[in-house]
């Protein structure tokens, strides 16, 4: 795994893995065929789930899909011309990622239900030690870390929940056992999960309560299917494919990122989308509890076509008191209200904060992770961090990109990731300087101040008062930050124990002589 103009001074052994991932999602698999390609099989990627997927494999409740236009989301490299609708649906971003799999060669690289519990860098050896949750260890030259950010659902603690004694379960762990049919079901949440179910559940329930604590802007997602002509088009012209798909990725640049960034704009959009919601509901007394009072993308903007003529059902309810506590058989709200319910359903999202530390990381010196972030996750170039050598992560703090997929990133950041890996080897230790990274996030800060994440919402987006999860800028400026490593801010050393040679100002290994 030498890069050119280097040496590799350290043998490859069976114990000691070139690389180790964490994570069988897209960014998994994304980094596994980046490594193939790059002609290092020395790795292995370690999935906590039975099976391969990330996100699309643990999350299969009904509605299910992804907000990103399918097109877009998939690999630069490996184009799905057969999605049957602009905005596909779980079960095939799942085929398509068992696909990719099989198709590069890398299902005898995985190992599921593999729980990494902790990564400590020996300052001894300069390796890292991974402790699995069943006992088992693993030690390598690299970690790439591909967990993502939305892995630990998010469940209130409501009184006498214990005492409930209906079905209940979190959108992200579907229990696919209970029939819904002719149930009262109670859905706690309105956001991106929400809008997805609730009109499913709505079709075969006797009835379903919304418990919305705060309104989101909900744009139409305009959905269609594509014809069996279309498709055939997409499959024997791969041009064709590709511009469709750069059609899609500049779309969404050029309608998006004004919104984020120009506020007369803004303006623009959001009476749009509220008249979009007053001409879909019919029960003209909701209008006012379904209109936000934030500025429009300060929270996740979210795309539905049936959520609103699910609000019109008459077997549909809209609450909006919050919920004091549970009983048997039922929610009670604030206001005295009792909502009779057999099920009770968690649309509430993920704890991203307790996603940043859900792995114990142990750095150089024995400084943790949650150390580095006990007041806010940063990175550089949302890739490293000092003072955690050949530590790296596929979507860092601040790559979260609002005008793209993730995968578009995500290709960015392990192309990155791979120069790095490439320069350091076997025999060095690469991080970024303290000083490069510190500018690098004083900028995104400062750039951060100028969107509509800093007017002032309170989003998942913030951690003590800072947004750690976002990028200020387009998704093209994102990609070019990251397209050649800048070795100038990275400091390259030598292993403990490797010796008669140095590194030059290019970070080649050289003979020392004398």
């Amino acid at each position: 795994m030498a890069p050119p103009g280097t040496h590799e001074l350290l043998p490859a052994t069976d114990d000691v893995l070139d690389v180790l991932v964490i994570g069988g999602g897209f960014s998994g698999v994304c980094a596994a065929i980046a490594l193939l390609k790059q002609g290092v099989t020395c790795f292995r990627v370690f999935e906590k789930s039975a099976g391969i997927g990330g996100t699309w494999w643990e999350n299969t409740y009904p509605g299910a899909a992804c907000d990103v236009p399918s097109h877009l989301y998939c690999f630069s490299f490996e184009l799905n011309p057969n999605w049957s609708r602009l905005y596909s649906p779980q079960s095939e971003i799942q085929q398509y990622i068992e696909h990719c799999v099989d198709k590069y060669g890398i299902r005898p690289y995985l190992q599921f239900g593999a729980t990494v519990q902790s990564l400590k860098f020996d300052d001894t050896t300069g390796l890292w030690r991974a402790h699995f949750t069943d006992g088992t260890q693993a030690t390598a030259h690299h970690v790439i870390n591909g967990g993502g950010a939305l892995q630990q659902p998010l469940i209130p603690d409501f009184p006498g929940a214990e005492e409930f004694t209906g079905a209940q379960m979190h959108t992200a762990v579907w229990d696919h056992s209970v029939d819904f049919s002719g149930k009262r079901v109670a859905v706690i949440g309105s956001a991106a999960s929400a809008v997805q179910v609730v009109p499913e559940l709505a079709r075969v329930a006797n009835h379903v309560s919304v418990f919305q604590r705060t309104p989101n802007y909900i744009a139409p997602r305009n959905d269609f299917a594509y014809s069996a002509l279309k498709k055939k088009l997409f499959s024997a012209m791969p041009w064709w494919n590709r511009f469709y798909r750069w059609i899609i990725f500049m779309r969404l640049e050029t309608q998006l990122y004004p919104l984020i960034v120009n506020e007369k704009r803004r303006r623009k959009l959001t009476e749009l989308v509220r008249q979009f919601m007053r001409d879909s509901v019919t029960r003209t007394e909701w209008h006012d509890a379904l209109s936000p009072q934030y500025e429009m993308g300060c929270k996740r903007i979210l795309i539905s076509d049936d959520f609103y003529p699910a609000l019109n059902r008459d077997n549909v309810s809209l609450v909006t008191s919050g919920i004091s506590h549970l009983t048997s058989d039922a929610l009670v709200t604030r206001d005295g209200a009792e909502h009779p319910a057999d099920a009770v359903v968690y649309a509430t999202g993920f704890d991203i904060g307790r996603q940043l530390f859900s792995i114990d990381v142990t750095g150089r010196d024995g400084v943790t992770l949650q150390d580095a972030w006990h007041d806010t996750a940063f990175a550089y170039r949302g890739v490293m961090l000092p003072g955690f050598p050949n530590y790296y992560m596929t979507t860092g703090p601040n790559t979260g990109v609002g005008t793209s997929s993730v995968i578009y990133t995500m290709e960015a950041a392990i192309g990155w990731i791979l120069q790095s890996i490439r320069r350091a080897g076997r025999s060095c230790l690469i991080s970024p300087r303290a000083d490069a990274t510190a500018r690098f996030n004083d900028d995104i800060q400062t750039a951060l101040q100028r969107t509509v994440w800093s007017t002032g919402c309170d989003s998942w987006y913030q951690r003590n008062g800072k947004i750690e999860t976002l990028y200020p800028m387009n998704a093209r400026t994102f990609r070019r930050s990251l397209e050649q490593v800048c070795f100038e801010d990275l400091h390259v050393e030598l292993k403990p124990g490797v010796e008669g040679y140095e590194i030059d100002a290019a970070t080649n290994f050289q003979p020392r002589h004398g």
